[in-house]
C-alpha cells in the first residue's frame, strides 16, 4: 500500500510539472507576443480589419437659367475585388459573370491577378437582392460612387459635354467648368468584418462635393431651337445644321444646337465627331451674311449711302480674270437693293470703294479671325487673311463671304453688335457658380469688348436689313405675319470648299440665315446654318423658315407681343441695369493718355467699385474681364506687372 501510495503521488507530480510547463510555455509566448511582437501585430490586425479605398467625391450638379437640372450625380455601386482573398478565381468568375454582366473570362483574368485592390465594375445600378449576393462573397465588395446622368438626354448635349467615368469632365461645359465642378478625390478607411464584407458602406461618400454651375441657356428654347432645327434638315436634306441664340444687350448665350448630336448618358456608343459643339469648333465661309458688315462699314465710313447706285453688270462681272456671277440679272441697283437682292457684283464694286485696309480692319473690329472668348472648350478662331495679300479678287470674293472663314458664335456676336446700336458684346454660357453652400463664388456679368460703329449706323443697317424681309427680298420667308414684328436679317449661301482637291465642292454649300427680333427693339440675335443641303439650297429658303420658327415660338414663350409692355424673361432689372451701367461707363469722355507701345503697367484695382475700374481701364486702353460684383478683392495680372496692350486683366468682385 504504501509503494501503491508513492506512485500515485509521483504520477501527480509529473503531470502537475507537465501543466506547469507547458502553461510556463504559453505565459512566456503570450508575454513575447504582448510585449515584444504586440505593435507588430496590432498592426497587422487593424490591417485586416480595414480597407483604404480612393473614393470620387460628388460631382456638382448643372442648371439652366431656371435651374432646371440639366446635369446631375447619382449615387450608384461600384464592384471590387482584393484578389489576395479570393479563393478559386474561375468558380467565382463564373457567379459575378450573369450578377455583372461581364465575361468570365475577363473576371477571372482580374480575379486572378496580383495586389490588394481591383476595380471588376464601377457605377453599375444593383437591386438589392444582387447586391446582397455580391456581398456574401468572400473578396468580393462594393462602395457607392457618383454616376453622372443627363435627364434631357441628347438636348443642349454637345454644349454641356459629358464627364467620364473617373468623374473627370471631357468635353463641353463638363470639360471647360471641371475644375470648379469636381470635388477632391479623397482615400477612405473602410470597416470589415472577419469574412472581409464591407461594414459601413453608405457613410464612406461623406458630404464632400463640387460647385454647381448656373448656365445662360434656357432649356425650353433650347428645345424649340433643337426641334425647328431637326425639322429644317429633315426637309432640306441635309447632312446636319447649327443654330445660335443670343440676347444681343448682354451675350448671353441663350441655346446652342449642333446636329448631329448625342447621347451623353451613352458618349461612347457615338462616333467623337459628334461629340463636337460645332458652334464653337467648326469654321465655314459665311456667304452673303458678310454683306452686313461690309454694309455697316461703307455706311460708318461715309463712302457710300444707301441710295448710291452701282451698276451690275446684268449677271456677269470679270475682274482679275475671274467672273462672278449673280443669281439674277441686275442693272443699276442702290445699295439699299444690294443687300435687298444679295447682289454679289454689287457688293464687289461697293467693296472697291471701301478698299481693302479699312475693309480688313471693320473685319477685325467684328471679331473676326480671332476667339470671341466664349466659355466653352476647343474654340476655332476662323480665318481672316491679312489685306496685304488680298488681291483685286480676293477683296471681291470677301466682299460676298468667300475667302474667309468664321464659326458660328463669331457670326452670331458679331451680328448682336448691329442690333444693340454697335457693341461688340463678349458671349458667355454661364451665367453663375455656386459653392455647395448656396454662395455664389463666381458670377457672369455682361463684357464690352469695345464699340465697332455709331448707334446711328447700327440703326440704318437695321433699317436695310428689314427689306431683306419684305416681300421680294432673299429673307421674306422670314418674315412674320403681317402685323407683327417686323425682321432684321440678311440670308447667305457658300459654295464648301474642296479640301482634297482645291477650290470648291460642285454641288456642296452652306446655306445660312442670321437676323434679330424685334428688329426695332431686339431681343433675339438667331443664326440658322444647314450643312449640303438637297435640291434647293438658297438660305433664303432652306435656313430662313428655320429662323422664323425659332423667333416665334421663343418670343412667344418669353411673353414678347406686338405692343406688350410685358419686359419678357430676359430684362431682369438687374441684369439690364448692369449693361446699362457698362455702356454708360464705356461712353464716358475718357482723358488722354500716352500709351507705351507693345505693354502696359497692370494698375492696382482692388478695392474699386466696378465703374472706377472700367474708367481706368478705358482712360489706359486696357481691356479688362470683370467678375462678379461690388468692390474689387482680386486681379490677374497683379499690379505693377507689365502685360500686353490686348491682353485682357481680370477683376474679380464681391
Amino acid at each position: 500500500m504504501k509503494l501503491l501510495g508513492t506512485w500515485l503521488r509521483f504520477r501527480i507530480f509529473v503531470v502537475f510539472g507537465v501543466f506547469v510547463f507547458f502553461f510556463g510555455v504559453i505565459f512566456l509566448r503570450a508575454f513575447y507576443i504582448q510585449v515584444f511582437e504586440g505593435g507588430v501585430l496590432e498592426e497587422l490586425a487593424r490591417s485586416q480589419q480595414k480597407s483604404i479605398i480612393n473614393v470620387e467625391s460628388k460631382r456638382g450638379g448643372i442648371f439652366d437659367r431656371n435651374l432646371k437640372e440639366m446635369a446631375v450625380s447619382l449615387e450608384v455601386d461600384s464592384v471590387f475585388a482584393q484578389p489576395a482573398r479570393v479563393k478559386g478565381a474561375g468558380k467565382l468568375a463564373r457567379k459575378l459573370a450573369p450578377v455583372l454582366k461581364m465575361s468570365t473570362g475577363k473576371l477571372k483574368r482580374r480575379l486572378g491577378s496580383r495586389g490588394n485592390f481591383i476595380w471588376l465594375k464601377r457605377l453599375v445600378d444593383l437591386p438589392a437582392s444582387k447586391r446582397a449576393y455580391l456581398i456574401e462573397m468572400q473578396g468580393i465588395g462594393i462602395v457607392k460612387e457618383s454616376r453622372r446622368f443627363y435627364p434631357n438626354r441628347r438636348l443642349a448635349s454637345n454644349l454641356i459635354g459629358f464627364a467620364g467615368v473617373d468623374s473627370k469632365g471631357l468635353e463641353g461645359v463638363e470639360l471647360y467648368f471641371d475644375d470648379f465642378l469636381k470635388g477632391a478625390s479623397r482615400k477612405v478607411v473602410v470597416e470589415k468584418d472577419a469574412r472581409g464584407r464591407h461594414l459601413i458602406f453608405e457613410d464612406i461618400q461623406g458630404q464632400s462635393r463640387g460647385m454647381d454651375v448656373v448656365l445662360t441657356i434656357d432649356s425650353t428654347v433650347q428645345y424649340i431651337v433643337e426641334k425647328a432645327l431637326r425639322k429644317g434638315i429633315d426637309k432640306a436634306g441635309a447632312k446636319g445644321g447649327t443654330a445660335v441664340v443670343m440676347d444681343p444687350a448682354t451675350g448671353e448665350v441663350l441655346a446652342m444646337a449642333t446636329i448631329p448630336t448625342f447621347d451623353p448618358n451613352k458618349f461612347r456608343s457615338f462616333r467623337p465627331r459628334d461629340w463636337r459643339n460645332r458652334a464653337v469648333t467648326d469654321s465655314f465661309e459665311p456667304g452673303s451674311t458678310l454683306k452686313v458688315f461690309l454694309l455697316a462699314a461703307l455706311l460708318e465710313d461715309g463712302v457710300v449711302g444707301p441710295e448710291d447706285i452701282f451698276y451690275c453688270e446684268n449677271g456677269k462681272y470679270r475682274v482679275g480674270g475671274r467672273t462672278i456671277h449673280d443669281h439674277k440679272k441686275h442693272g443699276w441697283l442702290s445699295l439699299a437693293n444690294i443687300v435687298k437682292y444679295s447682289s454679289n457684283i454689287g457688293a464687289s464694286k461697293a467693296a472697291e470703294k471701301l478698299g481693302r485696309a479699312k475693309y480688313y480692319r471693320y473685319l477685325k473690329a467684328f471679331g473676326f479671325g480671332g476667339t470671341t472668348g466664349v466659355d466653352l472648350p476647343g474654340e476655332a478662331r476662323g480665318s481672316v487673311r491679312n489685306y496685304r495679300y488680298w488681291s483685286r479678287i480676293h477683296l471681291s470674293t470677301i466682299s460676298f463671304g468667300q475667302g474667309i472663314s468664321v464659326t458660328a458664335i463669331q457670326l452670331t456676336t458679331a451680328l448682336n453688335s448691329l442690333a444693340n446700336g454697335g457693341f461688340l458684346m463678349k458671349p458667355y454660357v454661364v451665367k453663375s457658380i455656386k459653392a455647395p453652400d448656396g454662395r455664389t463664388v463666381l458670377e457672369s456679368n455682361p463684357v464690352i469688348i469695345k464699340r465697332v460703329i455709331s448707334e446711328r449706323t447700327a440703326k440704318r443697317v437695321t433699317d436695310l436689313l428689314i427689306r431683306v424681309t419684305e416681300a421680294g427680298g432673299t429673307g421674306e420667308l422670314a418674315a412674320f405675319d403681317e402685323g407683327h414684328f417686323q425682321v432684321a436679317g440678311k440670308t447667305g449661301t457658300a459654295q464648301k470648299p474642296d479640301l482634297k482637291n482645291g477650290g470648291y465642292a460642285k454641288g456642296k454649300y452652306i446655306a445660312s440665315f442670321m437676323g434679330f427680333v424685334p428688329a426695332r427693339d431686339p431681343r433675339l440675335s438667331i443664326l440658322v446654318t444647314l450643312d449640303e443641303p438637297e435640291g434647293i439650297n438658297f438660305g433664303g429658303v432652306v435656313a430662313a423658315p428655320v429662323f422664323k420658327e425659332i423667333a416665334t415660338q421663343s418670343l412667344s414663350y418669353m411673353g414678347v407681343y406686338p405692343g406688350s409692355s410685358k419686359p419678357g424673361i430676359l430684362e431682369a432689372g438687374a441684369a439690364l441695369s448692369k449693361v446699362q451701367t457698362a455702356r454708360a461707363e464705356f461712353l464716358e469722355p475718357k482723358t488722354a493718355r500716352p500709351v507705351a507701345e507693345g505693354s502696359l503697367s497692370v494698375p492696382d484695382f482692388r478695392k474699386k467699385t466696378m465703374r472706377m475700374v472700367l474708367r481706368i481701364a478705358n482712360e489706359m486702353s486696357m481691356e479688362v474681364d470683370l467678375r462678379g460684383s461690388g468692390r474689387a478683392f482680386k486681379q490677374s495680372p497683379p499690379p505693377g506687372s507689365t502685360a500686353k496692350g490686348q491682353t485682357p486683366v481680370s477683376v474679380w468682385f464681391h
